[in-house]
């Protein structure tokens, strides 16, 4: 008589395991790889691509056309159009550089929109404070680009509680501008003629972190409080500082002459 065989149920492997019965164990989390945490500043890159395309087609007439001249503020457009002109490759390419490396965690953080905003309010400044320091002829995006650095100051101070690094960032905003302050004290004593228009980088400073402070958002939501008194506190200043060297640029306009604004300009007449 043969034996029986006992029928018997395959033993359950751990992937039927796994399908069948729900784990209880966590699923490991997928870390982002650099580049997805800080995608490139698509807003900044497009401006950067359009003043390295209009520096190389730029002519002496386009140039004309297009810089700051104090004595032609009545066209409007050249208190923006200025920043996408450059006096060299290396002034072009070192802007570019220095304003997209600025623009990665803003435009990360805050709305591009607001962001281009910034950048390009912080220029339209820049022109105003030149032409009420030093009036000159200005191109270049540095007035920009100081807005930039600046602003990163006040995404902080809005997102104080979320906000990671923010000693180093301060750190670094400290150095940067020392740096430049330094560079241009030195460059002043040897060159005869200044090509810096200091008036264009310290408005463009005041006027991106006063800016970041109006525009930019908070993910702070204890704060909602704090940060009201922050934006009306900061309007109130912004009207009249901005205020301040309208009526400046308009005396110094009335008090010299034409042919003398770019060498010699009185504010008192």
């Amino acid at each position: 008589m043969g034996t029986k065989t006992q029928a018997t149920t395959p033993e359950s492997t751990t992937e039927d395991e796994h399908c069948l019965v729900p784990s209880t164990q966590p699923r490991a989390t997928l870390t982002k790889r650099w580049y997805c945490q800080y995608p490139p500043p698509y807003a900044t890159l497009s401006s950067s691509v359009l003043q390295l395309i209009i520096y190389g087609v730029a002519t002496n007439d386009i140039e004309r056309l297009l810089r700051f001249d104090p004595n032609n503020q009545i066209e409007a457009w050249r208190f923006v159009t200025y920043m996408f002109i450059h006096r060299n490759l290396f002034h072009a390419i070192l802007n570019v550089i220095i304003q997209c490396l600025f623009a990665i965690t803003l435009e990360k953080n805050q709305k591009r929109l607001l962001v281009v905003i910034l950048y390009f309010g912080s220029g339209v400044l820049g022109a105003v404070g030149s032409s009420c320091i030093r009036p000159d002829l200005v191109v270049g995006a540095s007035a920009g680009v100081y807005g930039l650095l600046t602003s990163h100051l006040s995404h902080i101070a809005l997102n104080y509680n979320s906000s990671k690094y923010k000693l180093w960032t301060l750190l670094t905003v400290i150095i940067i501008i020392a740096s430049d302050i330094t560079y241009y004290f030195i460059h002043s004593i040897y060159k005869n003629h200044l090509i810096i228009s200091e008036g264009a980088h310290i408005a463009g400073a005041i006027g991106g972190f006063l800016l970041g402070l109006l525009l930019y958002q908070s993910k702070d939501k204890e704060s909602k409080t704090r940060n009201k008194i922050i934006f009306w506190s900061v309007l109130t200043i912004f009207l009249i500082l901005l205020s301040i060297l309208i009526v400046i640029n308009i005396l110094i306009r009335k008090c010299t002459p034409v042919h003398q604004i770019k060498v010699h300009y009185n504010y008192i007449c």
